[in-house]
């Protein structure tokens, strides 16, 4: 069977322009080293998103014996990202937007708090965005709760649940839409700037909801059949989190390291994350005090502390956005994902 000419064209395009990202600014000579294309497919594909704006024409430089080579320049404010996280922050139902360049930089953002999350808070940070920055061509969103194939199955504000979300915001806005659980969204920020690990576990401790977990394997999420993977308030473990006195550090330490122990039995993680406010010096004692002593040795893992879950969401958000928009070929304004 025959490569499809335009497919081919298409896949080319999207070489050149992912390696130049990588090394920001290069040649044609050096790309045509990288990719393994030749250099006249190179130079024609340079030619032609030099004129749709997608690269810049940089300075020419030296050559050893020959010319001066043009240099060409990755133009990462061509199009933006639009990263949105909804979820409890300081007490409050906290919304925050921004907007990212396509080196995944936050160049503009905003946070509101509301009295409670609706679509049409969502809406409103959006339209905010896309006043400030028309050239947003990706929305990326993460949710407290389960969505499934766009439509949201659970989560911990009412009036989200089984909205289509997806579908909702692709029509509204003509904008490709992508939907993920912010835990989710934490452990892929999170893991794409720490040491690669096999398998690692972010729990999120909201204190006024229960926990939520992501679980990344080998550099993918798991999300379970219908999305449910992570929801560890469902596991029997004897908690009522929603009483948990998370000021009395002996209660929530223990608590805490009942869940890691269920977890390390189950998927036996490299490391855990744990995302809290409350992650004081006597706390974080008491969690490592509760661990049996054979755990330790064993099975369990290295545990991370951090209060910071909203930079990690909108470090995986922008990561998402980002493959997004690259595996559509860097021109994604219509299409649907």
């Amino acid at each position: 069977m025959g490569v499809n000419a335009l497919n081919l064209k298409q896949s080319n395009i999207h070489t050149v322009l992912w390696a130049l990202r990588s090394c920001k600014t290069s040649t044609t000579k050096a790309l045509a080293q990288m990719t393994g294309l030749s250099f006249a497919t190179v130079g024609n594909i340079l030619n032609a998103l030099v004129e749709t704006g997608e690269v810049l024409l940089g300075e020419q430089v030296a050559s050893a014996g020959g010319r001066p080579s043009q240099t060409y320049t990755f133009h990462a404010e061509f199009a933006h990202i639009l990263a949105v996280s909804a979820r409890v922050q300081h007490g409050e139902h906290t919304i925050q937007a921004c907007v990212g360049n396509l080196y995944g930089e936050v160049v503009w953002e905003i946070r509101q708090s509301f009295d409670t999350i609706r679509l049409a808070s969502l809406e409103e940070m959006v339209e905010a965005s896309m006043q400030q920055y028309p050239t947003i061509r990706l929305l990326s969103v993460a949710l407290p709760g389960v969505e499934h194939s766009g439509r949201i199955l659970l989560n911990d504000y009412e009036e989200l649940v089984g909205v289509p979300f997806q579908e909702h915001f692709q029509e509204k806005y003509g904008l490709p839409v992508i939907l993920e659980n912010d835990v989710n969204a934490a452990v892929m920020g999170h893991c794409r700037a720490a040491e690669p690990s096999s398998v690692t576990v972010g729990i999120y401790f909201p204190q006024t909801f229960p926990p939520g977990a992501g679980i990344m394997i080998n550099g993918s999420i798991l999300k379970g059949a219908r999305g449910f993977a992570g929801e560890v308030a469902l596991l029997d473990l004897g908690i009522d989190w929603l009483a948990v006195d998370y000021g009395n550090p002996e209660e929530v330490g223990s608590a805490i390291t009942r869940l890691i122990g269920m977890l390390c039995g189950i998927l036996n993680p490299d490391q855990v994350v744990l995302y809290g406010e409350f992650f004081s010096p006597a706390v974080v004692e008491s969690i490592h005090r509760s661990i049996p002593v054979l755990a330790v040795r064993y099975i369990f893992p290295s545990l991370n502390y951090t209060a910071d879950l909203n930079a990690d969401i909108i470090g995986g958000l922008m990561e998402l956005a980002i493959s997004a928009y690259c595996k559509n070929n860097f021109n994604v304004k219509q299409a649907m994902i």
